[in-house]
C-alpha cells in the first residue's frame, strides 16, 4: 500500500517535458524560454542559410526569424499537450512497471511515447517551416525542404527526453 501512494505522489512532480506546456501558464517561465528558443532557432537559422550557402543569408535571416521561433514554440507547446492529454489516457492503460511518461528512459513503453512527442513536434516544424515561414523567400523546392528539415530535426524539443528535476 505504501509504494501506491509513493508512485502517486512521485506523479505530481513535472518533468522536463512540461515546461513547454505550462510555461504558458506560468509566465516567469517565458523569461527563461523565450529567449533561449530565440537563441537557438537564430543560431540553427544562421547555420544552415550558411551551410546551403545562400547568398541573401542576412537578408532572409531578418525576414524569417520572428515566425521561425514563432511556429517552433507553437509547434513544441502543441506537441507537449498532445504528451499531457493522451499520458492520462496511456497511463490507465499501462501499468505503472510497464509505462512511467514521467521517467522517458525507465521502459521501451516510455521511451516510445516520449519518442513520438518529439517526432510529433519536428513534424510540426517542419511543416510550419515549408508552409508558412520559408514559402515568400525565392529559394529552390529542395532548400527550403532541406532547411525546414533541418530545423525540424535540430530544433525538436529533446528535453523531453529529461527527468523530472
Amino acid at each position: 500500500m505504501a509504494l501506491k501512494k509513493s508512485i502517486k505522489a512521485y506523479n505530481l512532480i513535472f518533468p522536463m517535458w512540461s515546461i513547454y506546456f505550462f510555461g504558458l501558464l506560468f509566465p516567469p517561465m517565458l523569461l527563461i524560454l523565450l529567449p533561449a528558443n530565440f537563441a537557438v532557432d537564430s543560431l540553427m537559422l544562421l547555420l544552415l542559410f550558411a551551410w546551403l550557402k545562400l547568398p541573401e543569408k542576412k537578408e532572409w535571416y531578418k525576414k524569417t526569424i520572428l515566425k521561425t521561433w514563432g511556429f517552433g514554440f507553437l509547434a513544441d507547446i502543441l506537441a507537449s499537450g498532445v504528451f499531457v492529454a493522451l499520458s492520462e489516457v496511456l497511463s490507465n492503460i499501462f501499468s505503472d512497471t510497464d509505462m512511467n511518461i514521467y521517467l522517458p528512459c525507465s521502459s521501451i513503453p516510455s521511451f516510445l511515447f516520449t519518442t513520438a512527442a518529439v517526432v510529433l513536434a519536428g513534424i510540426l516544424i517542419y511543416l510550419f517551416q515549408r508552409k508558412w515561414v520559408l514559402k515568400k523567400l525565392e529559394l529552390e523546392e529542395g532548400q527550403q525542404k532541406k532547411i525546414a528539415l533541418g530545423m525540424a530535426i535540430l530544433t525538436a524539443p529533446y528535453l523531453m527526453y529529461l527527468p523530472p528535476m
